[in-house]
């Protein structure tokens, strides 16, 4: 399962580096790299086996990476895979067992501490990016910040197709996470009732609610197609550990994070909200299915 989530993730990396060049591979290596140092720390805090059969920490920095921009500075990173791994993961169950997903939480921490860095999006069409920490880019203004002010995203169809546009560094190309998407789930990696369903939830709120004014289907347009929706929704959502059992739990997982995404879009402060929505559903996986066995138990069949 990690191996074909490693997978998926690091096809993400083509379109950036084609974009900003080499420091899209470099800032995914320092976190991988953090990440995986981090566990092994952990692993002997907590006096826990390790050893090389297990990527997870590799999953969790490159999922980092991914939400993160490509002119991030290389600590960024480093400080989210420390409290994704220390904080998160080893304490609250250890690969497998997590009731949060760490790199979700990692993202959340560093949102939090330095909202600034986080949102500050270079522009892929300015050119190959300096591998130097201290970088001056051309910065461009995200359709999320956009959409905040309550503005329309000036962005061509084909370009929220092939990421060209300023975000987060693996979350702009909605083909290729589309195409994750499709391989995961032939690969049974990922459960589909919460990827569905969340999408489903969203695409209904962005057509009723729509922030910004124009027709409901552009408003699913720019929700579905912008920011880390799309990315969250597949690589987040969909693992099987964080989320419900029963399959009735996993479709109200979807329902719920996809409310709190656009209920955070439409009152929160952040452009990017996908994963303290992830979080929160997070925390309630358990309660779903325990809800869903106790009306079992009442004589209803629910799957």
């Amino acid at each position: 399962m990690m191996g074909d989530a490693l997978a998926a993730l690091a096809a993400l990396l083509i379109l950036p580096t084609v974009y900003f060049g080499p420091r899209a591979l470099v800032l995914a290596l320092v976190s991988m790299t953090a990440c995986a140092a981090f566990d092994i720390l952990a692993c002997l805090i907590f006096r826990h086996t390790f050893g090389s059969g297990d990527p997870s920490a590799l999953v969790t920095g490159l999922t980092i990476a991914l939400l993160l921009p490509v002119n991030a500075p290389y600590w960024l990173p480093a400080l989210a895979g420390a409290f994704a791994i220390l904080v998160v993961k080893m304490p609250l169950g250890f690969t497998g067992r997590n009731l949060f997903n760490p790199a979700a939480a990692g993202v959340a921490f560093v949102t939090v501490c330095q909202p600034d860095l986080v949102f500050l999006y270079a522009n892929p069409t300015a050119g190959w990016l300096d591998l130097a920490n201290e970088i001056t880019v051309v910065l461009g203004a995200s359709p999320g910040s956009a959409l905040l002010e309550g503005l329309k995203p000036s962005i061509m169809p084909h370009d929220l197709l092939w990421g060209v546009y300023p975000g987060p560094m693996g979350c702009t190309a909605a083909l290729v996470i589309g195409a994750g998407a499709l391989f995961l789930l032939a690969r049974r990696t990922i459960r589909w009732e919460p990827l569905a369903f969340f999408l489903l939830t969203t695409a209904l709120v962005a057509a009723l609610f729509p922030r910004i004014y124009c027709t409901a289907l552009t408003s699913v347009k720019y929700e579905l197609l912008t920011g880390s929706l799309l990315f969250c929704a597949v690589f987040l959502l969909g693992d099987p550990v964080t989320s419900p059992r029963t399959i009735t739990g996993r479709c109200a997982f979807g329902v719920l994070a996809g409310a709190l995404l656009m209920g955070m879009r439409h009152a929160g402060a952040y452009e990017q909200t996908a994963c303290f929505a992830v979080l929160i559903a997070n925390a309630f996986s358990p309660v779903l299915d325990r809800a869903v066995i106790a009306v079992r138990r009442k004589g209803v069949r629910l799957p």
